[in-house]
């Protein structure tokens, strides 16, 4: 089958992606709205850009109601945003955070996943996190209606000690996308 791409829908389109760009790491992205209320939502259209400086490019649709997505809100707003990796223990957390709730509402306090402050000036971690990078906002590519792709570029990594190598040569066994499922 030849699809064209030109006459295919945004949802289409996403399908075609997300089931034959795989494995996929996931970023579970922390933000802070303006009164203070933390947003965590994961993307597994997520990839690093660039080692020096390190830049990751992250693609949002926006909500089913066609609002943009408090994650792409709050890092447009407030200019910070952190990048947790996912790991096994978190798949049933992530999976909560990957509903929509309304603005300010918070993912952590409605699903009761406990964060911790690592650096003053980003926004927390997910409690447990291996490894997790502090970003600030670079810019926002529109190429449709329909999503965009934000840029962050990492200015600290936080890697647990449990983890750590001098040489930093360490493994994460992070949860990927494969199609609907998770590896």
């Amino acid at each position: 089958m030849l699809l064209d791409i030109s006459c295919s829908t945004p949802l289409a389109n996403y399908k075609i992606l997300s089931n034959s760009i795989t494995p996929r790491p996931i970023a579970w992205i922390s933000t802070i709205s303006n009164a203070g209320v933390i947003n965590l939502a994961p993307f597994s259209f997520f990839a690093p850009l660039c080692a020096t400086p390190m830049i990751f490019g992250i693609s949002i649709m926006n909500k089913s109601n066609g609002d943009i997505k408090d994650t792409l809100l709050n890092a447009k707003m407030t200019k910070i945003a952190t990048i947790c990796s996912v790991q096994h223990d978190f798949l049933e957390s992530m999976k909560q955070t990957s509903e929509e709730l309304p603005y300010n509402v918070s993912e952590t306090d409605t699903y009761k996943i406990n964060t911790k402050m690592i650096s003053d000036r980003y926004p927390p971690i997910v409690d447990g996190c291996l490894v997790a990078f502090f970003c600030d906002f670079k810019d926002i590519l529109n190429f449709s209606e329909t999503s965009s792709t934000l840029i962050l570029e990492a200015n600290k990594v936080f890697i647990d000690d449990s983890i750590y190598a001098e040489n930093l040569n360490f493994s994460v066994e992070n949860v990927g996308r494969v199609g609907k499922g998770f590896i």
